[in-house]
C-alpha cells in the first residue's frame, strides 16, 4: 500500500487513477481503489476507464488485475485527437498491437461487433458480420458527452451518435478497402459528411471514396495548396481553398500547450499566408499561446518571423503575462521565454485592464521561479 494524495479536483480521476493504470502501477492502483472503490467503473473524459487506459498502453498485468476486480472489459473510450471515435478495450489493444492484452480480453469474453471490425480494417470479418446482421451497417455507436459537475468530478454519459456508423469507424481506424466495401454495401454518407471527413483524417484514398460516392465537397475541412494530391482532389470537386484567416486561426491553435507548437508547422502556416499576429476570440496570439506553454523554440521562431511581442489580449495582457501565469513545471523554459520576449521589446511595465503589469504580477505571485522572472524583468529596464 502507498499513500495516495487526492488534490480534490475534478481532474483527480484522470490525473491520479487513470494515469496510474496507464503506467501499470499496481501498487498505486490497489491503494487508489481501496480509497475510491467506485472508480473501478468510473467513466472519465471520452469514456475512458482505468481498464481502457491500461489496455491502450498494453499493461497486461494491470488489465488482468482490473478485470479480476470486476472492471467492465467491454467499456468503450477514446483519445479524441488520434482516434476520434470510442472503441472497446479489446479494439484499442488490437489496434495498438498490444496483442497479449487483446488475446487476454478476447479469452475473457470481450465482445466484437461491426464497428470493431471496421476500425481494425477487418474487411472479411465485416462481410461475414453483415451476412448475419445487415441492419448494423446503419447503426450509430453511442459516444460519451460531458455532463454535470458532481462531487467526485465531471460526469460523462452516453448519448446517441447516429453519425458514428461502421463507415465512420473504418474511415478513422480502418483501411480504404474496408471503407470501399462498406460504401458498396450501402452505408449512408449524406448528412454525416462533417464527421466523416474529420474521421478520414486527410487520407487521400478514403476521401476519394467519399467524394466519389456523393459526399458534399463543401463539408471538407480546409485543404491547403501544399497538400499535393489531396488538394488536387479537393479542387477537382470544387472545394474552396482556405482563406488567410483559416491559416491564422490554425496558427494560434497550434501554439497551445496541448497542440505541441511544432516550429516547422509554424513556418509552414506562415508560408501559406497566416497572419503572425492574428488574435483569437480571447485576443490571444500565437505568441501568447506559445509563451504560456513554454515552447521556447516556437517563441523564437515567431519572433524571428516578426511577431509583435507586446500585443494585448481582451484583458489587456501581453505574452509576458502568460509566462508569469504559466503552470508548466519547467522553470528554465519560463525564464528562457521571458528573456526572448524582453529582448524582442516586451514591456514589463505595460499595465493590463486591472492595472497590473507583468512585473507587478510576478512580484505578487508565489514561488522561486516568479521571483526570478521579476528579477529578469527588472534587469531589462535597469
Amino acid at each position: 500500500m502507498v499513500d495516495i494524495k487526492f488534490p480534490g479536483k475534478a481532474s483527480d480521476f484522470l490525473k491520479v487513477a487513470t494515469a496510474a493504470a496507464a503506467r501499470g502501477d499496481l501498487t498505486a492502483v490497489d491503494s487508489i481503489l481501496d480509497a475510491r472503490p467506485q472508480w473501478l467503473s468510473r467513466t472519465g473524459s471520452h469514456g475512458r476507464t482505468m481498464l481502457w487506459e491500461a489496455a491502450h498502453r498494453g499493461k497486461l498485468a494491470m488489465v488482468e488485475y482490473l478485470a479480476a476486480r470486476g472492471a467492465d472489459i467491454n467499456a468503450c473510450g477514446t483519445h479524441y485527437t488520434p482516434y476520434f471515435v470510442e472503441v472497446s478495450c479489446y479494439c484499442i489493444a488490437r489496434y495498438k498491437k498490444r496483442d497479449d492484452v487483446a488475446d487476454f480480453l478476447l479469452a475473457q469474453g470481450a465482445k466484437t461487433d461491426l464497428h470493431t471490425m471496421a476500425f481494425l480494417g477487418d474487411r472479411q470479418g465485416a462481410e461475414d458480420w453483415l451476412k448475419r446482421q445487415p441492419e448494423s451497417l446503419y447503426e450509430g455507436h453511442p459516444q460519451h458527452t460531458m455532463g454535470a459537475m458532481e462531487e467526485s468530478g465531471l460526469d460523462f454519459y452516453l448519448a446517441p451518435a447516429p453519425w458514428a456508423t461502421p463507415l465512420c469507424y473504418a474511415l478513422r481506424g480502418g483501411d480504404a478497402e474496408t471503407v470501399e466495401f462498406l460504401i458498396g454495401q450501402g452505408a449512408k454518407i449524406k448528412g454525416y459528411e462533417d464527421d466523416f471527413f474529420i474521421a478520414a483524417n486527410n487520407d487521400l484514398d478514403k476521401i476519394r471514396h467519399l467524394l466519389k460516392h456523393g459526399a458534399d465537397p463543401g463539408k471538407l475541412p480546409p485543404i491547403p495548396p501544399d497538400a499535393g494530391e489531396l488538394f488536387a482532389l479537393a479542387s477537382s470537386y470544387g472545394a474552396k481553398t482556405p482563406d488567410t484567416d483559416t491559416y491564422s486561426a490554425e496558427l494560434v491553435y497550434l501554439c497551445r500547450g496541448d497542440r505541441g507548437g511544432n516550429p516547422a508547422e509554424v513556418k509552414r502556416l506562415l508560408g501559406l499566408g497566416a497572419d503572425i499576429d492574428f488574435q483569437d476570440n480571447k485576443g490571444k496570439t500565437a505568441l501568447h499561446r506559445a509563451a504560456k506553454a513554454g515552447f521556447v523554440k516556437t517563441i523564437g521562431t515567431l519572433l524571428d518571423y516578426g511577431a509583435c511581442a507586446d500585443i494585448a489580449d481582451t484583458n489587456g495582457e501581453t505574452a509576458l503575462f502568460e509566462v508569469v501565469h504559466s503552470t508548466i513545471k519547467n522553470d528554465e523554459k519560463r525564464k528562457s521565454a521571458a528573456h526572448l520576449l524582453l529582448k524582442a521589446g516586451a514591456d514589463p511595465l505595460r499595465a493590463a485592464r486591472k492595472g497590473k503589469t507583468p512585473l507587478s504580477a510576478a512580484k505578487s505571485a508565489k514561488g522561486p521561479v516568479v521571483e526570478q522572472l521579476a528579477e529578469i524583468m527588472l534587469q531589462s529596464i535597469a
